[in-house]
């Protein structure tokens, strides 16, 4: 069967089902470049209907991507399900924001499959497969190749270890200060996944202070070359607001909005004169239909002031393909750090701490070959999220020197971990990181936050 015989045995299957009609032919018009993304069913006559046949020919025949997409609609619901943890994401993929791909690459009885694209002018999203008949579990590191070999102003990462092979797995990268370039290098480094140790090695007793690279055996490397479609990469606006207001008695500036099909960003501004530091928001979003878009999951959600050292942006679900024309910006939840108040100051041999913020508690200090290891308490947020407890870069010695802190972990349960006592409602988180190659006796931590105030009513400030 040809291109033509595939597509008319396709129109025949959608004549069936009109409303789809819209979903398989419309990917073949030219979208409409607009802020609100509404979903309408429209008729289509005779003489249109033939143009779009003529249209969709073409790109059948001369578009492998596309007619790749066209063969494998039904994939388009694992993609779904691939996403379904982001609302933004879920609402691209419902609205058809979604570019196809189609490349694959075999090498040592492993093949890579680049799928599609969710992609904007300021955050990618790839998703792709792993699929051998020699191998069980795969998985792959990744990087990026940007024009110039430039990566500044670029972070990704992946959450999908452990996805079976041939199952869709996702790379997410933001693009901080820059925009998605128009083409990139990805390259999917892969390995098979090694089952964990049931029982510990005596040298795992300093684990904790082994920062060495350890490089994984790779099976094979792939590189794909991804150019994005400028319909995709120019999506986008920045929203200019410049409303002061108070919280907490102190005085902030929300500058602007910047609003995209993946996720918003809300950039707000302190003024000098402020006594404290902003170092945190519970906040969210609000529509005239009551809709509510909360800050994102599983990525990026706020980035430091540039001039300062509080946060200045904050990244939330988007409401690009809603039907809301007026936005409220609503914060239930403010954190705090004094400009004036002390760091913490851990005596390590007498397991004591001065200056904690309220809240957390020091668990205590326990001296190995390779340094100190330091374990805190604290009550988790809600959704039970745990968060830093302190700057995660360094801590300074007796002396004011600084070092290096290079790892931390966090755990979490409803045992009080002082007394050992389950609690009835009460859900706590523990942090630990070892100081590496320290055996003195004193340090000093920088407090993430020192404050934290609940609203009684969110703060509300109109966006448009």
């Amino acid at each position: 069967m040809n291109r033509n015989e595939e597509y008319a045995a396709l129109l025949a299957e959608l004549e069936q089902t009109p409303e789809e009609l819209e979903t398989t032919v419309g990917k073949a018009l030219k979208r409409r470049n607009t802020f609100q993304k509404k979903r309408r069913a429209f008729g289509i006559s005779c003489s249109s209907l033939a143009a779009c046949f003529v249209c969709f020919v073409l790109l059948v025949n001369l578009s492998v991507p596309f007619a790749r997409a066209c063969g494998n609609i039904p994939v388009l619901r694992e993609l779904a399900k691939v996403v379904s943890w982001s609302p933004s994401l879920s609402a691209a993929v419902e609205n058809e924001y979604v570019q196809p791909i189609g490349q694959s690459q075999t090498k040592d009885g492993i093949t890579v499959s680049v799928e599609y694209l969710i992609v904007d002018r300021k955050q990618l999203n790839i998703f792709y497969t792993l699929e051998s008949k020699e191998y069980g579990q795969l998985e792959a590191d990744s990087r990026f190749t940007l024009p110039g070999d430039d990566r500044g102003g670029c972070s990704w990462g992946s959450g999908s270890y452990g996805t079976p092979n041939g199952e869709l797995r996702a790379i997410r990268a933001d693009f901080i200060d820059r925009d998605v370039p128009d083409t990139l290098d990805l390259t999917l480094s892969v390995r098979a996944n090694e089952p964990e140790r049931e029982e510990p090695l005596e040298s795992d007793a300093d684990t904790d202070f082994d920062t060495s690279d350890r490089t994984p055996n790779y099976l094979a490397e792939f590189t794909f070359t991804l150019t994005f479609d400028p319909y995709y990469t120019a999506q986008g606006e920045v929203i200019p607001v410049n409303t002061t207001f108070t919280l907490d008695g102190q005085t902030m500036t929300l500058a602007e909005v910047e609003l995209y099909p993946t996720h918003l960003r809300v950039k707000l501004e302190d003024d000098p004169a402020n006594t404290a530091w902003l170092k945190g928001l519970e906040l969210y979003l609000e529509n005239e239909h009551g809709e509510r878009f909360y800050a994102s999951t599983n990525g990026i959600s706020a980035t430091g002031d540039p001039d300062g050292e509080g946060t200045g942006t904050f990244w939330l679900d988007s409401p690009f393909f809603s039907q809301g024309e007026y936005l409220t910006l609503c914060i239930t939840r403010a954190k705090w750090r004094e400009k004036s108040a002390p760091m913490t100051r851990l005596d390590l041999r007498k397991g004591t701490a001065e200056n904690l913020p309220e809240g957390i508690r020091f668990l205590g200090a326990e001296e190995r070959s390779g340094g100190w290891l330091v374990s805190f308490a604290a009550p988790v947020e809600a959704e039970h999220r745990m968060y830093s407890l302190f700057e995660s870069s360094f801590y300074l010695d007796e002396a004011g020197e600084a070092h290096d802190i290079m790892q931390f972990g966090s755990t979490y349960g409803i045992k009080d971990p002082v007394t050992g006592e389950w609690t009835e409602h009460d859900v706590f988180f523990t942090e630990s990181f070892p100081l590496k190659d320290y055996h003195g006796d004193t340090v000093y931590l920088e407090p993430l936050f020192d404050k934290l105030t609940e609203f009684d009513m969110p703060v509300s400030i109109p966006i448009q």
